[in-house]
């Protein structure tokens, strides 16, 4: 079965592409199909993100991971997630109300809470910028299998998740 690919939604506008979330996903596993969906998502604009990956899911192949990569608190303490639709495909972001359309259209198989792969590359990159590093590297190490998704961290309940602010 081929490995699952991985795709890129920010809010970085021209100029400051995932270039380096797309390296990050390389450096876990070089033969990972990495997509950039966008990086032209209105900063800060989680709502529009929200709609936009609930909108791309099913137009992808089932066990699609995508990396939700806009935070107006740029990673300043919210907890990384991981959201599985029934059909499989899985969403990598900050619980900071990405995952609410997905959610309210699609409906969660799981969610969990990325603690420790999230702590993992923070350990391997300690001064670097994040800007959605960590997120690609979650995400990535879910497609690759390195964790699986039921082993990836604590179960975090649907009704958990956070709403679009």
């Amino acid at each position: 079965m081929a490995m699952p690919c991985v795709v890129l939604l920010t809010d970085f506008g021209d100029g400051n592409g995932s270039g380096a979330m797309l390296g990050v996903c390389k450096r876990v596993e070089p033969s990972l199909s990495v997509y950039e969906l966008t990086n032209d998502v209105p900063r800060f604009d989680v709502a529009a993100a929200s709609r936009l990956v609930a909108d791309q899911i099913p137009a992808w192949p089932r066990g699609t991971v995508f990396v939700c990569a806009v935070d107006p608190a740029s990673g300043a303490g919210e907890r990384v997630l991981a959201c599985r639709t029934p059909e499989g495909s899985i969403v990598v972001g900050p619980d900071n109300g990405c995952f609410a359309d997905a959610a309210a259209r699609l409906g969660v198989a799981g969610a969990r809470a990325l603690a420790s792969l999230n702590a993992r590359y923070l350990l391997m990159e300690p001064n670097a910028p994040s800007h959605g590093r960590n997120l690609a590297y979650c995400a990535a190490c879910l497609a690759a299998g390195k964790p699986g998704f039921d082993d990836a961290g604590e179960v975090v309940e649907p009704a958990e998740l956070s709403k679009v602010p």
